[in-house]
């Protein structure tokens, strides 16, 4: 067998895909990634900044030929221009291109988003549910999307969308379980209670109605009646969202201890050592909570820019300014545009007493908080 060298003998500065973050320093692995992720970077294959770059690592007769190639064949053109894959690939990614084709273009949209949203990544599914809307307005979308406005705490969007969805199918319990989940993160109480009555009717059993009666009392301050109602709901289903919300009373109540205790009904999964943070944050104890948030970083299948945030932050307050930095770099690797991270980022570049940089980075989140509010 010979050996098939890169097209590319020499070190390269990385191109990175805008949509997911994720750098490739060869062209080689450009087409690799292409080919496996293909539904996630549609927006970069071809775009002006990837054939500048091939022109940049010194193939520019490939560069030419990427701009002569037609959109509709743009990905099967792009993972052809070298023999890289074989034929058998190539047919295998013709044949899913031509399945993905046929479908409609707000199914193509939606399942884009759902790849975002299953990976966490809210702020990259909202404009791709956004725009399949455009094309069809139908309940799943406006659940999906309404979803993602609950995990940003924009409660009154996701109102808003479930409403619609509601109008469109009424008998779709999950819908309805969703809306009254919205309408009590939005204070709307009445709207909520209402909609427990009928989701009542139809499951009686079901474990949400104790958990949402229980969220309700939370909500109004009413922590004896939201842990009874919370119990219920663990002891007929133990789903991590409900121990975590049962946690949230002890929390509130001060009793941290007890708060632990619940949380051990859970599973040693990212989303516990990620709990067991918060509880031992609020606590005081931030040197037990950085133990926790790193068991959940290397205990998550994919750590998100999120958990390293959370992680950088706690070691900022705890005076590791530099196992800050090397933490904020990593969230900045997954989500460059994302302001929150940037935010910290500038916590940290203070902390360190880099000033000039603080102030360098706390102009450009302060000019994306701007952008953000006007594009809302």
């Amino acid at each position: 067998m010979n050996l098939q060298l890169c097209v590319s003998q020499q070190e390269n500065p990385p191109y990175t895909f805008r949509t997911t973050g994720t750098r490739v320093y060869t062209f080689e692995e450009l087409l690799y990634y292409v080919y496996h992720n293909w539904r996630e970077c549609l927006d970069d294959i071809l775009c002006d900044g990837m054939i500048a770059w091939t022109a940049e690592i010194g193939l520019s007769y490939l560069a030419a030929k990427m701009k002569g190639l037609q959109k509709p064949l743009k990905i099967m053109g792009l993972v052809s221009l070298i023999s890289y894959f074989d034929q058998d690939e190539l047919s295998a990614l013709n044949a899913e291109l031509d399945k993905w084709e046929r479908r409609r273009e707000w199914e193509q949209l939606k399942e884009r988003a759902d790849f975002f949203a299953n990976k966490g990544e809210c702020k990259k599914a909202i404009p791709l549910y956004k725009r399949a809307l455009e094309y069809n307005e139908n309940a799943a979308l406006l659940n999906n999307l309404a979803i993602q406005y609950m995990r940003l705490y924009s409660a009154r969007e996701a109102l808003s969308c479930l409403t619609r969805a509601l109008l469109l199918e009424s008998a779709n319990f999950t819908i309805l379980l969703n809306y009254i989940e919205a309408a009590i993160l939005c204070g709307e109480y009445n709207k909520a209670a209402k909609g427990i009555k009928k989701a009542n009717a139809r499951d009686p059993s079901h474990p949400d109605i104790a958990f949402f009666t229980g969220l309700i009392s939370f909500y109004q301050k009413d922590y004896p009646t939201a842990l009874r109602y919370f119990e219920r709901a663990i002891e007929a289903s133990p789903e991590a969202y409900y121990i975590c919300k049962a946690a949230d009373v002890h929390i509130n109540m001060r009793q941290y201890e007890k708060a632990l205790l619940v949380l051990n009904k859970m599973e040693r999964t990212a989303e516990y050592y990620t709990k067991e943070a918060e509880i031992y944050a609020a606590w005081g104890d931030t040197s037990r909570a950085i133990t926790s948030l790193n068991f959940a970083v290397h205990t998550a299948p994919e750590p998100t820019a999120e958990l390293y945030t959370r992680l950088a932050a706690l070691l900022r307050q705890d005076y590791a300014a530099n196992r800050a930095e090397i933490a904020i770099q990593k969230a900045l690797a997954l989500s460059p545009d994302d302001n929150m991270v940037r935010l910290e980022n500038a916590r940290i570049k203070k902390a360190l007493g880099r000033t000039r940089e603080y102030q360098g980075v706390l102009n450009e989140v302060l000019r994306g908080f701007r952008e953000g509010y006007r594009e809302g």
